[in-house]
């Protein structure tokens, strides 16, 4: 993960000499390190700085361990300059020769993956995700009284049957209110604990809505968008969404 330190570095570096910017995106889905190798070749042959090449081309041989979905590299080697920062999320292939490293890319993803809590929350428990410098820092998970769907009574019910019914709804609503009120504890402090700047809150429309009207108005000042997904969804799945209503607001 790179951090706020590594990011100055590079914007801060300038040079007499070419500074070489690359950006490689190296999800699986689109091949393995052979065929992303092959791209970065192609976008590196109209490259006219042939020490650039090689040593660009020496760092994804030996040094990349291609383990991550993108990777951004700068290079100056008149000056003896090379950063590179693998990156959890993808980015668009990019070159660029100029006079300082071009960041704008990461600044940009950082805008959406930056302080950032993430809440999916169902009506018996919730997962919760930190995110900074684009990158997934910790994850927790609560999980409260275990809850069910009762039937109410149909006006065929005899009085016995309707009214338990009744109670039995009456109990199973006044769970999941404990719970959410327990997840939205247990939220605030993750939140706090870690500075979050904004907030997204995750999950069907209706178990959203719960969670979010109870927060304080201080958390709730932090939402940045909301969505739905499935609580089994996987990390790639609550990243993916996050970019999404990211490019939405």
């Amino acid at each position: 993960m790179f951090t706020e330190t590594s990011l100055r570095n590079i914007r801060d570096f300038s040079a007499d000499f070419p500074v070489v910017s690359v950006y490689l995106n190296t999800e699986p889905a689109l091949g393995n390190a052979e065929t992303h190798r092959l791209r970065l070749r192609n976008m590196l042959k109209e490259l006219p700085l042939e020490n650039e090449i090689h040593k660009i081309e020496e760092f994804f041989a030996h040094r990349y361990d291609w383990s991550g979905r993108a990777v951004a590299v700068f290079s100056c080697v008149q000056a003896d300059f090379f950063e590179f920062i693998p990156l959890s999320i993808p980015v668009k292939d990019f070159i660029k020769i100029a006079s300082k490293p071009e960041i704008d890319p990461l600044e940009d993803l950082l805008q959406d993956v930056n302080h950032l809590g993430v809440v999916l929350v169902d009506q018996q428990g919730a997962r919760l995700f930190y995110y900074n410098m684009g990158e997934m820092v910790e994850q927790e998970g609560i999980v409260g009284e275990e809850t069910k769907h009762v039937k109410s009574g149909s006006s065929t019910s005899s009085h016995g049957l309707r009214g338990g019914s009744f109670d039995g709804a009456r109990n199973e609503k006044e769970k999941v209110g404990r719970n959410l009120r327990h997840i939205r504890e247990f939220a605030e402090k993750f939140f706090r604990a870690h500075k979050i700047k904004k907030i997204m809150i995750a999950g069907s429309e209706d178990n959203v809505a719960q969670f979010k009207n109870g927060l304080p108005k201080e958390l709730q000042n932090m939402i940045a968008g909301t969505f739905s997904l499935s609580m089994t969804a996987t990390h790639a799945d609550v990243l993916s969404k996050i970019l999404q209503v990211s490019k939405q607001t």
